[in-house]
Parts: structure tokens; sequence; C-alpha cells
């Protein structure tokens, strides 16, 4: 672990401008690097054995944190860390908190979340009884988060995502997620239609998460725990060609006071059902 010893003042400088640019997708890209914020979830990575290229701690609490971060050097080894002293001023620029902790983690891209570009043309499998989920253009990076989140709690272990869905990395996916974006594996295809052919041939079913004409209450289907549910857009739903791909359409049974679940409640829903089916 390299401690830089000249405490960073100014907004201005490049180190400050380079990480406050993280917080757009687009230069996240460019640089494969991401920010994790807050206590939590900067020793939760560093836990987790992540790439964590550099640490940005505010000046107010250096001592805190310089101290916590020897001992964490320790037992996981930060040899290849870089640590920045910045003035509360300077955080503040690099800082989405409105409540600052004063510290941040920028961390390599994680080499568990890939890209498929074209499904039959590239090797995709799920292990035997893997759990799985799919996420089909959720856009609110708060909903996104929660799902992930859940799926850590109910022993779902890779999500499917369409391209469109929100940025993995987003702060406020990360902030949503907490340390459960460190456990889940992620894959982003940009269409779900061979995906699901390919899965319903290995012998998985996968239902859409909807109601709709046709559609069955969840408690009236033969649940299995390796069952794939995809969950639709928090405005829009899932489209007809991917229902009309899959083995049927699943509903969950609510109050007719209500008229839909959020996204993230659903999929929490169905995966607490899956649970039981253990």
């Amino acid at each position: 672990m390299l401690i830089n010893k000249d405490i960073i003042t100014s907004r201005n400088n490049k180190f400050v401008k380079w990480a406050a640019s993280l917080v757009n997708k687009k230069d996240r890209d460019a640089s494969r690097r991401f920010i994790v914020e807050g206590e939590k979830l900067s020793f939760e990575a560093i836990c987790a054995k992540l790439d964590v290229t550099d640490i940005i701690i505010a000046e107010s609490k250096k001592e805190k944190y310089i101290r916590k971060l020897y001992d964490f050097d320790k037992l996981y080894n930060l040899n290849n860390t870089t640590v920045y002293i910045l003035s509360d001023d300077a955080f503040s620029k690099i800082s989405t908190e409105k409540a600052p902790q004063g510290i941040i983690c920028i961390i390599k891209y994680l080499d568990f979340f890939r890209d498929l570009y074209i499904i039959n043309n590239e090797e995709f499998s799920l292990l035997k009884n893997e759990r799985c989920i799919m996420l089909f253009q959720i856009r609110d990076p708060g909903n996104l988060g929660a799902v992930i989140r859940s799926c850590v709690a109910f022993g779902c272990e890779h999500i499917i995502l369409t391209e469109d869905c929100a940025d993995v990395y987003n702060p406020k996916t990360v902030r949503s997620a907490m340390g459960s974006l460190f456990r889940v594996k992620i894959t982003k295809v940009p269409d779900f239609l061979p995906m699901i052919g390919q899965l319903r041939n290995s012998g998985r079913n996968v239902y859409a998460a909807e109601l709709r004409p046709g559609a069955c209450s969840i408690r009236e289907i033969d649940l299995r725990a390796d069952d794939i549910f995809i969950i639709g857009n928090e405005g829009h739903g899932i489209s007809t060609n991917i229902s009309e791909a899959c083995s049927g359409s699943v509903y969950i049974p609510i109050s007719s006071n209500a008229e839909s679940l959020n996204a993230s409640v659903a999929a929490s829903v169905i995966m607490w059902e899956q649970n039981n089916k253990e």
C-alpha cells in the first residue's frame, strides 16, 4: 500500500477530475474502473479481494481510516493500491453521497461480469442447478441494485441482463446492492430470444413474470428451484415476442387494492418462493 504524502486540495487537480468523472458510464467504460463509497462498502470490497487500485480519504477522516487500512493491508495485501488524502472540499467533488463518510475506493471492473454479443457464437451455459434470474430493460439503478441484493439473500447465483438495463457500476446501483454486488455473476446480452431458446433446450423452464391472458399464478405451477424468471421493465413490462418465447407467463397474486408490484419486489417474492422448493 502506497500512501501519497501530499494532501490534494484543488478540485481541479487532474486525479480529482478523473475520479469525479467515474460517475459517468462513458468514463467508467473508458478506464474500466468504478467507485465504491462509504466505510462498509469500501472495506467489504477489500475483504472480497477485489482489484482496488486507489483509495481516497477525506482529510478530516485521515487518522481513522489510515490506521484501519494498515490493519487490512496486513490481511489482504494492498501492494497495488495507492492511497490519496484529499481536503474535504476536494473530496466532495468526487463523492456522490449527501453525507460523505470520507472514504472512496476505485476498483477495476469485476471479472465475473461479462458481455455476450452473439449468443449462438459464444460459449454460455449455466452450471447444473445454478440459480438464475433474467432482467428485461430494468432502467432504474436502484431497482437493479435491490434485485442484486435479493439474489444474494435468496441464493440466486447468476443474473442475465438486457444490455439496455441500468449499469451495474452506476453509483446508485452499487449503493443499493450493498456488498452483494461483489458476490453474484452477471451476464449482459443484447437479445433475450436466442438466450431463452438455449436455456429451454438445456431443460430449463423460462417464465415471463407478468399478468396477461393465460398467465398462471405462481402458486399453480410446478415450481422448480432451477426455473428461470424474466422480470420486466418498470413501466412497460416484457415485450410480446419475449413472452411468446418463454415456457409460459406467471403472476404473483396480490390484493385487488394494488395494481402491481415494483420490479425488485416481484423478483424478491419469486426468489423467496423458489428458495422454499429446494
